[in-house]
């Protein structure tokens, strides 16, 4: 049990530090690009979709993964995972209005800061990755590994 939470805990900081451009240390990364192109198109189209990424986190080389699985029961189905550590992968669901309003999202000035406020957390940085915040804790999108 504890070795899940730790992979888990690991996964989520993997993915706040590839997907949402926040380094181990807790700051911005200054690449305004945090989501490829290619990826946020076939996210938006739920078209299958992987891409890897490579980083060093705290000294070790990790590889971020994010895949687009295509549609299930009528939601498009992505997850993101350490490829290093696949059972702390946690998974989205996300409706056409939620792949609407990534698509929005991705088209606005990812320079400029915007901030989450949820249960317990404020949470400022990009506009992308406020919204990916906001889905990974409103308890009903994404599912982390100990939520399914």
């Amino acid at each position: 049990m504890r070795k899940n939470i730790l992979l888990t805990t690991l996964g989520i900081m993997i993915w706040m530090s590839a997907v949402c451009g926040v380094s181990a240390e807790g700051t911005q990364s200054s690449n305004n690009s945090l989501y490829s192109q290619k990826f946020i198109s076939n996210l938006v189209k739920c078209k299958k979709y992987k891409e890897e990424r490579q980083m060093e986190f705290f000294g070790m080389p990790v590889t971020p993964t994010v895949v687009v699985e295509g549609w299930q029961n009528g939601k498009c189905v992505y997850s993101n995972f350490p490829k290093e550590s696949p059972e702390s992968k946690y998974t989205c669901y996300f409706t056409k209005a939620q792949l609407k309003e990534i698509l929005e999202t991705s088209r606005k000035d990812q320079s400029k800061k915007e901030t989450y406020k949820g249960e317990g957390m404020t949470y400022t940085s990009d506009p992308m990755s406020v919204l990916f915040t906001k889905y990974l804790n409103d308890g009903v999108t994404c599912k982390m590994p100990e939520d399914k």
